[in-house]
């Protein structure tokens, strides 16, 4: 009788310590595109997808803790203004960036927004992280 071995699945990365000593090291946003770059390779891993949502909320915590809070007025940046092209916008952020006009606060942004505030709110982390808007403390 042969034995035909069967495939296997790589085995499943330890994301706790990956992810610990990478934020560690390198900070939330490279966490987490490194997080998002490993979901082609896992794609069904929960996990993964746990982890991705753990350090996208800590991002959008981060992002609200300054000291104004959802009273701080987000302005769009002068490379923005002066050198659009080189953003890769999507429709989310391109509506979102439509709407700072310098006078509205993340407050009212939320509730102009159609998106869920937590979406808008990570949208605005990921412009402001892209350089694209600034929020003064």
């Amino acid at each position: 009788m042969s034995s035909v071995a069967s495939p296997q699945a790589p085995p499943t990365p330890d994301w706790s310590r990956l992810v610990a000593d990478s934020i560690k090291q390198y900070g939330l946003w490279h966490t987490f595109h490194k997080l998002h770059e490993a979901q082609t390779a896992y794609p069904n891993d929960l996990s993964l997808r746990g982890y991705t949502e753990i350090v996208r909320t800590n991002i959008v915590r981060d992002f609200i803790k300054q000291p104004k809070g959802m009273q701080a007025v987000p302005k769009l940046s002068p490379d923005f203004l002066t050198n659009f092209e080189r953003f890769n916008l999507n429709a989310q952020e391109g509506y979102l960036l439509s709407q700072i006009d310098g006078r509205m606060d993340l407050q009212k942004l939320l509730i102009l927004s159609p998106f869920d505030p937590f979406t808008t709110l990570f949208t605005l982390a990921k412009l402001q992280n892209e350089r694209a808007i600034s929020v003064p403390q």
